[in-house]
């Protein structure tokens, strides 16, 4: 503060009205904050030759502390997350009865994934794919909407592989 005070000040005349407001607008400043922001406004980071306001001596401050204080909050919040992780670890442990439920839990799902892909399977096996067998299925689906099946009236789907089905040329 001694060394901004040789500047040219805008201030009232009245010194302690102006140590008053320095002092509100200072509080909960560091010193590595208030000496760091007066060295840069004596190196003209203000833009103007006057001595501060009390608000921009706090701005210049707030600058100074600001990269500080995230740092702290990212280390704390580092700090809080290790501290879960190694709390869950803990936790996280197998006790012979865990492993044995976890256990028979994954051999009851592979048995009741063994049991679905046999029925799927078998499902599969009832249903013939083959030529014949599509012909009847299709005559069927024909019937049942009441129209005649004419394999003929059915048109071929393009072969070239840049052209798609159903679109224009």
């Amino acid at each position: 503060m001694t060394l901004l005070s040789s500047l040219p000040s805008r201030a009232s005349a009245d010194d302690q009205v102006n140590v008053a407001g320095f002092y509100m607008a200072l509080e909960g400043v560091t010193r590595h904050g208030l000496q760091t922001a007066t060295k840069q406004i004596m190196q003209g980071s203000l833009g103007h030759a006057f001595l501060p306001s009390p608000p921009e001596l706090r701005q210049e401050c707030d600058k100074v502390m600001k990269p500080i204080l995230e740092a702290r909050a990212r280390d704390s919040y580092d700090r809080r997350i290790l501290k879960e992780m190694a709390a869950d670890s803990k936790r996280a442990e197998w006790t012979p009865e865990s492993r044995a439920r976890a256990t028979a839990k994954w051999e009851a799902t592979k048995a009741q994934q063994r049991l679905d892909n046999a029925a799927e399977e078998t499902r599969r096996d009832q249903y013939d794919t083959s030529p014949d067998a599509c012909m009847a299925r299709l005559k069927a689906a024909a019937e049942a909407n009441g129209a005649d099946f004419n394999l003929d009236k059915i048109k071929n789907a393009p072969s070239d592989t840049f052209k798609q089905a159903g679109r224009a040329a």
